[in-house]
């Protein structure tokens, strides 16, 4: 196999056409198996391997890294739960990542209401009133 330690290597093989999704994930592999996570996930979503991802799923609840299950989730929000988001942010406060587990709260947080400032009419509203 190509040095992947060279990013335009990297590059080259995800997404050459003529990669096979069995060349993409032995790659994936490899940079998991050198700890090179995010470059492994990216290799894992092109190969569509669910083993690999699942491994990154599992690394990600064991160190408390929000960074990978967000990537997770913006791959397949099937991927990942609520109940994964809690874990994470119970590791990561636990491995002192506060950064890793603040974002996990950002995320669990409810989306903050839409405040309408005074004299704006909703939108609802004002397509009645155009309608006159």
């Amino acid at each position: 196999m190509a040095d992947l330690s060279y990013y335009i290597t990297k590059r080259d093989l995800l997404y050459d056409p003529k990669s096979t999704p069995a060349k993409l994930a032995a790659a994936g592999r490899s940079l998991f198996e050198r700890e090179c996570y995010s470059d492994a996930l990216d290799f894992f979503e092109r190969a569509k391997d669910e083993a690999g991802l699942k491994d990154i799923k599992a690394l990600a609840l064991k160190i408390g890294d929000s960074f990978l299950l967000s990537r997770l989730e913006r791959y397949s929000r099937k991927l990942v739960t609520e109940q994964d988001w809690q874990a994470v942010i119970e590791i990561a406060d636990k491995n002192g990542l506060s950064s890793m587990a603040n974002f996990a709260r950002r995320r669990l947080a409810p989306p903050p209401e839409a405040s309408i400032r005074p004299g704006v009419q909703p939108l609802e509203e004002a397509s009645e009133v155009d309608k006159k």
